[in-house]
């Protein structure tokens, strides 16, 4: 039979008077709590086992805290959602470093880094200006356009994104449809623009 010092006081105290110390145990030994806890087991009130007495502790407030923990593991062990690397490195080949810029710019959002946005932004702008007038001196290819491209996602992902996303970060893929219908409508607006001399003057 479980007993300790306690449980023969226990036995004369009524079913309230034992569940009105459980409630309010922190202003009762822990001895006192565990010849509580018997006493309700002995009269069935409690099943047995379904409350560990543990320094003032109950079960329940172990669960409940156990569950609010895996909760918030599980919260911060969710992925986020960024676009790759791979999808960069593509609007900034086809389209221009401007536009793998913007895709950066989202994913620093994401990641509430918003200093480094604005370093982005600046970077993408500046050095698509560049591109444009250092093209406008050298011989028109596609090869020197994709070779500029080039430099400019090298300094998007080896500099920008290794330096505030880490090199490593894991991440879900985001979709890249809407970037590039925005993209693509982008790029034949201005191709519209390029032609529309030649059309009026028709």
């Amino acid at each position: 039979m479980r007993t300790n010092n306690f449980t023969q006081n226990m036995l004369k105290k009524s079913n309230a008077e034992l569940e009105n110390i459980l409630e309010d145990k922190n202003t009762y030994t822990d001895e006192a709590i565990q010849a509580v806890i018997w006493e309700l087991e002995n009269r069935n009130i409690l099943e047995k086992g379904s409350i560990t007495h543990n320094l003032g502790i109950l079960e329940k407030d172990i669960l409940i805290e156990e569950k609010e923990l895996d909760e918030a593991l599980s919260e911060a062990a969710v992925l986020p959602v960024l676009y790759s690397k791979r999808a960069i490195q593509g609007f900034t080949i086809f389209f221009s470093t401007l536009f793998g810029a913007i895709l950066l710019m989202s994913n620093l959002k994401k990641m509430k880094k918003f200093k480094a946005r604005v370093e982005v932004l600046v970077f993408g702008i500046s050095y698509t200006f560049l591109t444009i007038i250092l093209l406008n001196y050298l011989p028109k290819t596609f090869f020197l356009t994709i070779l500029f491209n080039l430099v400019g996602y090298a300094v998007l992902v080896e500099y920008f994104w290794n330096k505030n996303l880490g090199k490593d970060l894991q991440h879900q893929k985001k979709q890249i449809s809407k970037p590039l219908i925005i993209s693509f409508t982008i790029l034949g607006f201005l191709v519209f623009l390029q032609f529309l001399p030649g059309i009026l003057g028709q």
